[in-house]
């Protein structure tokens, strides 16, 4: 392989003199010097020269007599009129003779000499021309492009070769060690061009798993390859990095099953160096998918997985009867422990039970109780021998995913008859004592009965430890007083022998069985578990699991039980029916037989199932029957035409399922009626309820598929009050205390008022007015207004418990009823008192002096108005509820747009214009034709008429509108107000659009987040709009831009389309000034839509620009939390790496008949835009794609979650159309595509979310407006993200021209290389992206800087996006500088080779891992100088830390080298020196970490007990003492390990552990225990008082010293290891340190000095602190005089340094140097740095940073540092 290495090497070499002397620039006599690597490479090379020589004929003679009397000879190039004389170092020629004798002979014979050698001196070098320099051949720039070329041309390399070959030429430029003078750094690139092929062995240097170049990837595009293989690359690098300094074991078993995971250790151990070669990468990458591919499929077993049977599955036992399972628990881990009982009652020899799992098994990972059992696939079957009784356990471990399930089983020779009924809802099999197994019975009653259906009672008395007989023919009756099983809190052991078959069991009367249930729970548990449950004695029953309801929906159960009990179609009760038991009777209507009996059959299959109708799950014989009661109500009107009345039996059936409160005050809408069946008809139909989150549960109810209905003529409105989802309340409209979902308000009134404030903060600071004045007008009873303002106050006096500052309340309410208005109560104090109690309101403990009472009546002032609707008082804020001035008006359906969506099963009530009028109602415009929603239109159409006597028409419904005086009051309202609210508008942003147009009414913020309504939960308006206005010009001025009034409200629409939030928080954050980073951030984004939406644009496609921050905004305000929901910031990639907030494009492709959905996320930059920053957007803009991709894939598609959030995006883009319309942001787009023609689709699945627009446009785009670029351009970087570059000057040009304006200038650009995609065909796509060309980023304007002359109307500053600053932070947002070079830069001194700084870089993850260092010497030789240079410069260079972070420095100082009398030392660093004595902080304070950590007392308190015990040899009982004493003293502090919310209290000190400990009269003292404990104790090492004592971390801040001097070995060991347990705790709870790209933020360093003693001790903290600190910024330094003291074997602390400096040492083993330098034993590498290191004079040193090479190093000594300090200042 090399002989190719060495004719390449020879061929240059004649080459160059060949090529100089003909052009006339060789010199006579003129010297070359080449350095190769080794003496055989001298000897090889000149043998090829030589053999070159004589093949073309050139080859001289040279002769030189030495004195020694012996002849000197080597050969010549004869290049015709001169001759080079070749002169190789070899056969032990001497660097005299070469370089003197030789070349002193070839000048005076004016001849040139080419010396060769492995080792020239320096005078060889200095005298001479290097043929390594530049502009010779051997430059390492010159041979890297050489090899390119040779790459690039190569006949014999496949495509995919020269991509790997291209990617390690791009390394190795890019790699700091390696060393480009070297030759021998290109001998394995040279061979590969010489023998046309890849070999295996070359891919452990390119540092990848090999690749047969000639046969994979041969049909993938370059930029899948290029891919490949830098995940390839990756992956490599993370392995080999585990191997050399993590651990391996550990994180192997993360990527890969154990067996593949233990090969790959075996392969490494065997050889270390070139174990790689082993595997290819497509094994590697096998291996990986095979191991995620379990990983993603983790083991799931449940009830319908298992299967109990005879000999033969045919006879399996039927579960519920034969056998029953019963989870441990409702958690995840606890539902994994199943208890089974199997009753063999027909004594069967063996049972089978087989388990179906998903997942593979390995039988290493089963445990049982030997039994027999065989695999089939996946599945197992166990064999159980019959035994009278027996118990089982078995238990199968998902390893990969570290699952076990847990079978706990009692098999029993009895039929189920004898116990089920009083075992089946509270059984678990007690599994804890082998000896003495038993069936747990949990809550047990004072009456027990066995054997139930039995004839013959035989009672006798329940008592512990007793046993009892039941034969067949007898019934056990079991009793005892309540007072008696209080006395067996314990439990009761008792047998009960079954005729021949005794069964034990453990009863336990006071522990729950029972669990309470809510509404949403009813629903979600029998949806999961696809049955009914079961009710009866008020409990509810589902599977083996009980549970109990309380109040409100106990009640509804009562009253569904006398409905079904006494088949009540119609009922009635009274008004007050708010008691647990309510009384319904039946109102006696005629009704149809058909539709009577269907109803009564669906009654008494519910009873027969033991059910009730929310309980109910429509399945089999109960769905038949249901589906029959809907049929029959819909055929009753199948020949009810148009313009007809109904006939009795029609009108009467629209009471079935209803009951009539009192005199019609209230209708109710029961889980009978036909809207409600056919809901959970269609329900059934849905996949996935099981994993729905508590929030999408809510919205799967039937309540607005009818939003009204008339009873005697009068209209009654549904509330959302519900308990069981199942049952609907309405009210008259008339009714105050029922305004539908007005949860959100408190929320809103506290929003708006802090915003207000926030904004007009010189109203309420500047000039100290802190009253705000607020208008409440038609707000109903202002219950949530009250509750908004107490939460306002609560949050305030949190922040500052000063209640003089508190905001001031002046309300003026105008309503006509007084008496039921919340604010009523504060007249009176203890009326307040309690209405606050009744909502739970109150400050928190310990917060302030003062109550909410107390601080509601100073605070709030009230004045009740009639509402006259005119004359308002002044208002900062008027809220404003519409919904009362409204007139019942009757409107066609289908001319109203529908808030159903996926056929009905999510629904709200939208607002929207019909004729010139805002309705408000059931619609059924662009609703789909399905069963449920027919039966919802022909209701609705119905219940308008209802016993009126007035024609039926089809479609007619019940609508409200605003009417005409409401729209008159606004004006009023308007004039005295500064801000206007109007809560729930019953209209969309229309209205005020078209007003804006005519007035100064201006849209300031609108609110959908709170409610999953299809409207607007508040919308805020102005007639101030000319501080808005103002605020926008002076920006744009700022900028150079000049506009006009019209230019301006152009800018607030494209504000107000794009975002809500947006135009207030213009304003109000940092007063919007010039410098305001969210203004420049908000107008660049702005600018960037009218950009792309000119880019994009395409005939057939619709393009949508929705911000990505508005859509995780509204997400979470509709309850698809940003922790939960598909649209989630986690699942969007937020918390695995940087996401796009920017701007996500939607495409609506409309070419064909099913539209084609494109989303295309882009993230925005403005300003220089240096390479980092753009690199970071694409990132962005990558992870964005993937997370919406994987968000919105083919997984589990029709399961109703991803269903629900689906249609969430598309009621957003539909959303976001009305508003780019209504706002007139590209009117070139027919929004209507969208609105009208597909609405209908995208609303109900019928539409196909696609990637193929990725084959043209890539995965996402990144916009950057960049300083110092000329022209437009388009590009694709990695991962094909669409790079677009423009002028920074755009973003303001843009801004102002209209889309259509843009769109024409690009295309008529001739210099614009901006990517349309006009002309293409969109069905041809198919997604495939790897005819894309992906290119580097460009360094142009990356580091053009701005003249300074021009900052104002060019700036240059980077913007970032509102992620990542805080936006509450009003001062001005500090921007980190360009700079080239980041991080920390500490000089460790001068390269004794070369002269050069060598600089540590600690942040810097490209040079280390991490920042752990040993630092060696022997007394004197410099090394203490070295460390406290180290110390000064980390200090003096901390705001040099990533986000210029402080940096805590701790010194465990043993022999007093840094304390106060090193004056210079602590001058220099500002020292804070702390004596054993006092330390202030506590060695069992508690610390929280964000993982949380059960038992954390305990773990504390254990960690204390084993480091005392490793310095003093405590014995196992002097350890438990220890340990029992501090958690006593935990215990009387008032902390319980078991109780999270006691950790908080104040943890005891040592003093209070020692004062416990002596007071024990039962502790014996005078044992090695009590001299630790007395030895602490007198010299009174740590701080007694706990108050006086703080965190550690607190503690550490710049540079502090523990002065350990002076004091006993033990006492120091102790000292530090103590320390260093608390170091560690506090650092897990602190958190990983923040990464800026490859900067590591440092957060603290841990210098241990003369560590060798401490090591020696192996105490755990240091090796964790060592092996995890790199994760949290946290570095350590070991200094020491001998290489030995780091150890070998368990004590090895050598594989957790990094950097070693190792000065002289004079007990010093070859051993030693081979574990720091990585050399081969007994290599002459090692012996000679060896002996190097024993001749190191003081100051001098060895370094190794990181895997580089040894560098000589001169210290930077402290001594010296400190002067030049003293001189700078």
């Amino acid at each position: 392989m090399l002989n190719e290495f060495y004719d390449f090497i020879a061929k240059k070499i004649d080459t160059y003199f060949q090529t100089t002397y003909a052009e006339g620039k060789l010199l006579t006599g003129e010297t070359f010097c080449l350095k190769l690597d080794t003496d055989e490479m001298v000897s090889e090379v000149s043998d090829a020269l030589h053999n070159i020589a004589e093949a073309k004929g050139i080859c001289g003679e040279f002769k030189l007599s030495c004195e020694s009397g012996e002849t000197y000879s080597t050969y010549t190039l004869n290049l015709g009129g001169t001759e080079v004389i070749i002169a190789p170092q070899i056969n032990g020629m001497t660097s005299d003779f070469l370089c003197a004798t030789l070349r002193n002979e070839a000048n005076s014979a004016q001849m040139p000499i080419l010396m060769i050698s492995a080792n020239p001196i320096d005078s060889a070098i200095s005298g001479s021309k290097n043929m390594a320099a530049n502009g010779m051949p051997f430059y390492g720039e010159e041979l890297m492009k050489e090899i390119r070329e040779m790459v690039s041309d190569s006949t014999q390399l496949t495509t995919v070769e020269k991509q790997i070959l291209e990617f390690e030429l791009k390394r190795r430029d890019t790699d700091v060690f390696s060393d480009k003078a070297s030759l021998y750094e290109y001998s394995d690139l040279l061979a590969i061009m010489s023998s046309g092929r890849i070999q295996r062995e070359s891919f452990n240097g390119f540092r990848l798993f090999y690749i047969d170049g000639k046969t994979e990837y041969i049909n993938e595009g370059p930029a899948a390859v290029d891919k490949e293989i830098k995940e390839n690359h990756k992956l490599f690098d993370k392995i080999d990095v585990w191997f050399r300094f993590g651990n391996a074991s550990s994180e192997l078993t993360k990527l890969f099953d154990d067996a593949f995971a233990s090969k790959l250790e075996a392969e490494q151990r065997q050889d270390p160096e070139n174990w790689s070669s082993k595997f290819s990468y497509a094994e590697i990458a096998s291996q990986i998918q095979k191991h995620q591919a379990k990983i993603d499929n983790p083991l799931k077993i449940e009830t319908e997985d298992i299967s109990v049977y005879g000999s033969l599955p045919i006879d399996s036992l039927a579960y519920g009867t034969e056998w029953l399972l019963r989870n441990e628990g409702s958690q995840a881990g606890k539902k994994r422990q199943k208890n089974i009982i199997i009753f063999n009652k027909n004594k069967l020899n063996e049972i089978h039970i087989r388990f179906n799992c998903n997942a593979r098994v390995l039988q290493n990972d089963v445990q049982h109780d030997n039994l027999h059992f065989e695999k089939d696939g996946k599945d197992f079957i166990f064999t159980i021998p019959a035994a009278g009784i027996c118990f089982q356990k078995i238990e199968l471990h998902d390893s990969a995913n570290d699952i076990r399930y847990v079978f706990k089983m009692c098999m029993i020779d009895l039929a189920s008859d004898y116990m089920l009924s009083v075992i089946k809802h509270c059984y678990t099999v007690d599994y804890k004592k082998k000896k003495d197994l038993r069936i747990r019975l949990s809550g047990i009653g004072n009456d027990l009965i066995f054997n139930e259906n039995a004839g013959t009672v035989k009672a006798e008395k329940l008592d512990d430890n007793n046993s009892y007989y039941c034969a067949f023919n007898q019934r056990l009756h079991l009793y005892a007083t309540e007072e008696e099983l209080s006395n067996y809190s314990s439990g009761l052991h008792i047998d009960i022998d079954f005729a021949g078959v005794t069964v034990p069991f453990l009863m336990v009367p006071d522990e729950a069985k029972s669990k309470e249930i809510t509404g949403k729970g009813v629903l979600k548990e029998k949806y999961t578990i696809k049955q009914s449950l079961e009710f009866k004695s008020d409990r509810i029953y589902s599977d083996t699991q009980e549970y109990f309801a309380k109040k409100e929906l106990l009640r509804e159960l009562h009253a569904e039980e006398k409905i079904i009990n006494n088949c009540i179609l119609v009922g009635k009760c009274k008004k007050d029916y708010l008691t647990e038991q309510i009384t319904i009777t039946s109102e006696e209507l005629k009704q149809n037989d058909l539709l009577k009996q269907a109803f009564l059959d669906l009654v008494e299959k519910m009873k027969s199932l033991q059910t009730l109708p929310t309980l109910a799950y429509y399945k089999d014989e109960l769905k038949e029957a249901a589906q029959k009661y809907v049929d029959s109500f819909m055929d009753l009107y199948v020949d009810l035409s148009e313009g007809s009345t109904l006939n009795e039996e029609q009108e009467n059936a629209l009471s079935i399922g209803t009951i009539a409160v009192g005199n019609n005050d209230e209708i109710i809408l029961t889980p009978l009626h036909p809207i409600n069946v056919a809901y959970q008809l269609a329900l059934c139909s849905e996949k996935g309820i099981e994993d729905a989150t508590d929030v999408i549960i809510e919205r799967l109810n039937s309540l607005n598929l009818l939003p009204y209905i008339k009873k005697k003529k009068a209209i009654f409105k549904v509330s959302d009050q519900q308990n069981s989802l199942e049952w609907k309340y309405y009210a008259s409209v008339e009714n105050k205390k029922y305004r539908g979902n007005w949860r959100f308000v408190p929320r809103l009134i506290e929003e708006k008022v802090t915003e207000f404030i926030s904004h007009f903060r010189y109203i309420f600071n500047d000039i100290n007015n802190r009253t705000i004045k607020i208008n409440l007008i038609n707000m109903g009873d202002c219950s949530e207004v009250f509750i908004g303002i107490a939460q306002y106050f609560i949050h305030a006096i949190n922040r500052n418990p000063n209640v003089e500052e508190l905001t001031r309340f002046e309300l003026h309410i105008y309503s006509d009823n007084r008496l039921d208005n919340a604010f009523s109560n504060i007249r009176e104090y203890n009326t307040l008192k309690q209405y606050l109690s009744n909502y739970k309101l109150e400050i928190a403990s310990g917060v302030s002096m003062n109550t909410l009472e107390g601080i509601f009546s100073k605070n709030v002032e009230c004045y009740f108005h009639l509402d006259k609707g005119k004359a308002y008082n002044y208002a900062h804020i008027s809220f404003y509820e519409m919904e009362s001035e409204i007139t019942s008006e009757q409107a066609f359906m289908s001319d109203i747009e529908t808030g159903i969506s996926l056929n009905g099963i999510l629904s709200g009530i939208p607002s929207s214009k019909y004729s010139n009028k805002y309705r408000t109602g059931y619609g059924s415009k662009y609703a789909p034709n399905d069963v449920l929603i027919r039966l919802s239109n022909l209701y609705n159409s119905l219940i308008q008429v209802e016993t009126t006597g007035n024609p039926y028409y089809k479609g007619l419904s019940i609508s409200t509108q605003i009417d005409e005086k409401a729209e008159n009051k606004m004006d009023e309202i308007y004039s005295a107000s500064n801000w206007v609210v109007f809560v729930e508008p019953k209209v969309d942003l229309d209205f005020f659009c078209e007003k804006e147009a005519n007035s100064d009414l201006l849209i300031i913020h609108y609110s959908d987040q709170y409610t999953t309504s299809s409207g607007y939960d508040a919308i805020t308006v102005t007639r101030k709009s000319k501080q808005y206005e103002a605020v926008i010009h002076d920006y744009l001025k700022s900028r150079g831009v000049d506009t006009s009034s019209e230019d301006i409200h152009k800018i607030i629409n494209l504000f107000n389309a794009v975002n809500g939030d947006w135009l207030l928080r213009l304003v109000s954050s940092k007063k919007a000034t010039k410098d305001s980073t969210f203004s420049r951030e908000k107008i660049s984004i702005v600018a960037a839509i009218k950009l792309l939406l000119a880019i994009l644009r395409h005939k057939d496609m619709i393009w949508i620009p929705i911000s990505l921050e508005e859509m995780l905004r509204v997400s979470r305000g509709a309850g698809l939390s940003q922790d939960e929901s598909i649209l989630s910031a986690k699942n969007l990639g937020f918390e695995k790496g940087p996401t796009s907030d920017d701007i996500l494009f939607v495409g609506v492709d409309k070419s064909g008949q099913k539209p084609k959905i494109y989303l295309y996320p882009t993230e925005v930059k403005t300003g220089i835009n240096p390479n980092d920053v753009i690199n970071k957007a694409f990132k962005q803009a990558s992870a964005t794609a993937k997370g919406l991709q994987n968000a919105f894939g083919e997984v589990d598609i029709e399961k109703i979650v991803p269903k629900v959030n689906r249609n969430f995006l598309m009621q957003l883009i539909i959303t976001s159309c009305k508003k780019m319309k209504a706002y007139h942001v590209d009117d070139s787009q027919n929004w209507d595509i969208v609105l009208d023609t597909f609405r209908e689709a995208l609303l109900n699945e019928n539409y196909e979310l696609s990637c193929n627009i990725r084959e043209i446009l890539g995965n996402g785009a990144v916009l950057s407006f960049r300083t110092g670029v000329l022209g437009r351009k388009t590009s694709f970087m990695n991962d094909y993200i669409n790079f677009i570059e423009v002028p920074e000057t755009d973003e303001y040009g843009l801004i102002l021209k209209s889309v259509d304006e843009i769109a024409q200038e690009i295309r008529s650009e001739k210099d614009s290389e901006l990517l349309t995609i006009d002309d293409v065909t969109l069905e041809n796509l198919n997604e495939d992206t790897s005819k894309l060309v992906a290119s580097n980023l460009s360094d142009e304007g990356a580091e053009e800087l701005p003249d300074k002359d021009n900052e104002l109307n060019e700036p240059t500053e980077t913007i970032k996006t509102n992620k990542d600053q805080d936006e509450n932070n009003d001062e001005p947002e500090h921007i980190t500088p360009v700079t080239t070079e980041p991080g920390m830069k500490i000089l460790f001194g001068t390269n004794e080779q070369n002269g050069e700084e060598v600089i540590w870089k600690p942040n810097d993850t490209a040079q280390l891992f991490h920042m752990n260092t040993g630092i060696i010497g022997t007394m004197g030789t410099g090394k203490t100088q070295f460390t406290k240079s180290l110390i000064t410069q980390l200090y003096q260079n901390q705001a040099n830390n990533v986000d210029s972070k402080e940096l805590g420095i701790l010194i465990f100082d043993y022999k007093g080298d840094y304390n106060e009398s090193k004056a210079d030392f602590v001058d220099a660093t500002r020292a804070k020196i702390y004596k054993p004595y006092h330390l202030p902080f506590n060695p069992f304070a508690l610390t929280k970490s964000t993982v949380f950590k059960p038992l954390l007392p305990t773990h504390t308190a254990n960690a204390f007990k084993d480091t005392l015990s490793k310095v003093y040899n405590l014995g196992p009982k002097q350890q438990a003492t220890l340990l029992q004493c501090i958690m006593d003293t935990y215990s009387a502090a008032g902390i319980s390990p078991g109780n999270p919310s006691t950790w908080d209290n104040e943890a005891p000190t040592f003093y209070q552990v020692y004062q416990r400990y002596i007071s024990d009269d039962d502790i014996k003292k005078g044992d090695s225990l009590s001299a630790a404990l007395d030895k602490l104790s007198m010299f009174e090492i740590f701080e007694a008082k706990p108050s006086e004592t703080k965190s550690l971390f607190e503690l550490l801040q710049g540079v502090v010293v523990i002065d350990m001097s002076g004091y006993d070995p033990d006492i120091q060991s102790l000292i530090v290891a103590i320390t260093l347990d608390l170091f560690y705790s506090q650092m897990q709870a602190a958190g990983s340190s923040k990464m800026d790209g490859q900067y590591r933020q440092l957060t603290k360093m841990i210098l241990v000095d003369e560590a060798d003693n401490f090591m020696s001790e192996g105490f755990p903290s240091l090796k964790k602190i060592l092996k995890e600190g790199r994760e949290f910024g946290v570095g350590t330094i070991l200094s020491t005089q001998f290489l030995k003291h780091f150890g070998s074997g368990d004590d090895d602390y050598s594989k957790y340094i990094l950097t070693w400096i190792v000065h002289n040492v004079s007990d010093l083993k070859n051993s030693d140097v081979d574990f720091v330098f990585h050399t081969e034993p007994k290599s002459s590498e090692s012996n000679i740095l060896f002996n190097r290191i024993k001749g190191l004079e003081k100051h001098h040193s060895l370094v190794a940073i990181g895997t580089g090479t040894p560098i000589y190093l001169h210290d930077k000594a402290f001594w010296q540092l400190y002067s030049e300090l003293k001189d700078k200042s």
